[in-house]
């Protein structure tokens, strides 16, 4: 980030960075608590944004009578608001949540990001049996594979 003064003289802040607008894959892990705060430095204080997109299985689990939302969607949406809570503590980065249903979860984070005109996704490194080393997760692998959007991978250690 770096001043410039504006017509009144008045030092103007900009944002210097080609991330304007970041998503991240959510499911409530330490590694996509790690992706979201990670996101919300590369974005800054800026007019940028970052979107935590969860992709929740197509057919919908049970829905909780008092909100018409399923007990899934719920859980996501407890994980997020404690994770966006704790990083407004320390960034003035503009967060917010979308939840999505699909079959296949790196397909639905790439294309909403082609679709969504995002300049970066931001993805945890978890699973389990991954082919790649340092633990790379399946859905994060498939991303970083199909991705026409640039694709940062990271754990939380």
């Amino acid at each position: 980030m770096a001043s410039a003064p504006d017509a009144t003289g008045t030092p103007a802040t900009y944002h210097t960075s080609p991330f304007r607008q970041v998503l991240v894959g959510w499911d409530g892990s330490n590694d996509a608590v790690a992706a979201l705060r990670t996101a919300a430095a590369i974005v800054g204080n800026s007019a940028g944004r970052v979107v935590a997109l969860a992709v929740l299985p197509a057919a919908a689990s049970a829905e909780d009578p008092g909100t018409g939302e399923s007990a899934d969607a719920l859980a996501i949406k407890d994980t997020f608001d404690q994770a966006k809570t704790a990083l407004m503590l320390s960034s003035a980065a503009r967060v917010s949540l979308h939840i999505a249903r699909g079959r296949h979860v790196a397909q639905s984070i790439c294309a909403h990001a082609t679709e969504h005109g995002f300049d970066l996704i931001v993805l945890g490194r978890h699973g389990e049996g991954s082919l790649l080393p340092h633990g790379l997760g399946r859905v994060a692998e498939a991303a970083a594979r199909a991705s026409h959007v640039p694709v940062l991978l990271l754990g939380s250690r």
